[in-house]
């Protein structure tokens, strides 16, 4: 009796069964039919080689080898990641694909040649990706399979200051907001720094989970916050991943499954709007970046209320949020300002202090929503809220002082995990330690607070003891 053959096309099917468990709710009609035009080459290669070999068994593991490498090649490179031989990375593209190409011209001539009828091959591999289709389905469609791993929203503010600072630079307390955050269930620490003082280190270091061993070049340091560690850990368990528009040209995250708010037309090119930011049209370019920033922080809010009361799962969000960093374009209440760039041009105006409040009270009014959206739809759900780095407003050129360092490290960093208390251990670059640690049973060790600012030659200096010790007047 002939064996059924089934395993090489649900090997060619299963990487759209997972994309279509996943985001079933946005799937539309192309999805299914790519889906299953995938399915049926892989059904029209395995006839070809049949007719070829005259055997069904041998054809199967041929084309199930070739499935593999083709649909899986890159799990495999990222399994390989950082192991090096003979100071050699082994996970280059290049070398990883000889190697493929060696082992299934070798695999394909030992089918071809052996005596063999591989029926137990068959019936084994048959069975290994039915229950491996089976498994993954049943994550997502039985209720509660999932239920132990919480919806995660980590939710950045740009340049949002902690208390202390605004009480002491702005004359503004925030205190109401910061009794709103306790009683929803957040902790937080009487005072937060961040790591470094600008966005994209900052960004690194939270979602690798690590300071950077050293100082590596701009295009590295991109590299690495696209590929991070974060975002790859919650792929590998099956999270849906969600972002936000930042309006940040070098953020381009690998895994991400679903992108909010980029419908936008602002100009992605950093290097044509420095061009035309001196032309003629500079003008016009400056009105229209700032209502395309409007709208995009709008429509970042409104997708967050809303997010959390839809349903699938389990997802992380990701959305840093360009504000209360400049230009202030909003008042307190959410009405349209226009900037001023009379003192300084482009789209900063950071001598604004008054500015800065109302624009920080428009982004905590708006956060305050989603928070509350986000509590009530999805009580287990864990919140980050932080800013990225502390504000920079009111300085007149580059810090010089110590006092100007402390206000860009002092930022507001409030943390929600029900059910889990690590308090001593709650600093950003800890942040995803301690949630993979509690709900993904890994064994990440809690790093010491580092803090780091720049020198005029550009290294880091390690600044921790001087910031915790400093008393700000």
């Amino acid at each position: 009796m002939k064996n059924f053959i089934i395993f090489p096309f649900l090997l060619a099917f299963f990487p759209s069964w997972v994309l279509i468990l996943k985001n079933y709710n946005e799937l539309i009609f192309q999805d299914i039919l790519i889906s299953l035009a995938i399915v049926t080459i892989s059904i029209a290669v395995w006839i070809v080689i049949t007719k070829i070999i005259k055997n069904g068994n041998k054809a199967a593991l041929i084309t199930g080898v070739g499935i593999g490498f083709f649909f899986y090649f890159g799990y495999i490179k990222d399994m390989l990641a950082g192991i090096m031989i003979f100071d050699f990375p082994i996970d280059r593209t290049s070398i990883l694909g000889i190697i493929s190409i060696i082992i299934f011209i070798t695999s394909t001539i030992y089918f071809v040649k052996s005596r063999r009828s591989f029926e137990s091959a068959i019936k084994i591999a048959n069975v290994i990706t039915i229950t491996l289709v089976l498994v993954v389905a049943l994550q997502f469609v039985i209720p509660g399979a999932y239920a132990e791993k919480p919806n995660v929203y980590h939710l950045i503010l740009d340049e949002y200051t902690d208390n202390e600072i605004l009480l002491k630079k702005f004359n503004y307390d925030n205190g109401k907001f910061l009794e709103f955050l306790n009683k929803s269930g957040f902790y937080i620490p009487n005072k937060s720094f961040s790591t470094f003082g600008v966005t994209e280190l900052e960004l690194n270091s939270i979602l690798n989970m690590n300071y950077p061993v050293k100082r590596a070049w701009v295009s590295d340091s991109y590299q690495a916050l696209d590929n991070n560690k974060v975002m790859s850990v919650f792929s590998d368990q099956n999270y849906s991943i969600i972002e936000t528009n930042s309006m940040i040209r070098w953020k381009n995250f690998s895994d991400v499954d679903t992108k909010l708010c980029y419908d936008t037309n602002f100009i992605n090119s950093e290097f044509l709007d420095q061009i035309l930011g001196k032309s003629i049209i500079r003008y016009f370019l400056e009105q229209h970046h700032n209502d395309t920033r409007r709208d995009t922080i709008r429509c970042t809010f409104s997708e967050l209320s809303e997010i959390a009361s839809q349903s699938g799962g389990p997802k992380y969000v990701f959305s840093h949020i360009y504000v209360p960093h400049p230009p202030f374009l909003f008042g307190p209440n959410g009405e349209n300002i226009i900037p001023n760039y009379r003192e300084i041009g482009g789209l900063q105006n950071w001598e604004n202090p008054q500015g800065y409040i109302n624009q920080l009270i428009y982004a905590t009014n708006e956060i305050t929503v989603v928070v509350k959206n986000i509590v009530k739809n999805d009580p287990n759900a864990i919140i980050i809220l932080q800013g990225d780095t502390g504000t920079a407003t009111m300085f007149t050129s580059a810090p010089t002082e110590f006092k100007d360092v402390y206000q860009i490290h002092s930022i507001l960093y409030a943390i929600r995990i029900p059910d889990v208390d690590n308090s001593d251990t709650m600093i950003p670059v800890n942040t995803y330690r301690i949630i993979f640690n509690n709900y993904f049973n890994m064994d990440y060790e809690y790093l010491e607070q580092h803090n780091y600012t720049n020198q005029n030659d550009g290294d880091w200096i390690d600044i921790t003891e001087k910031l915790h010790e400093y008393r700000f007047d």
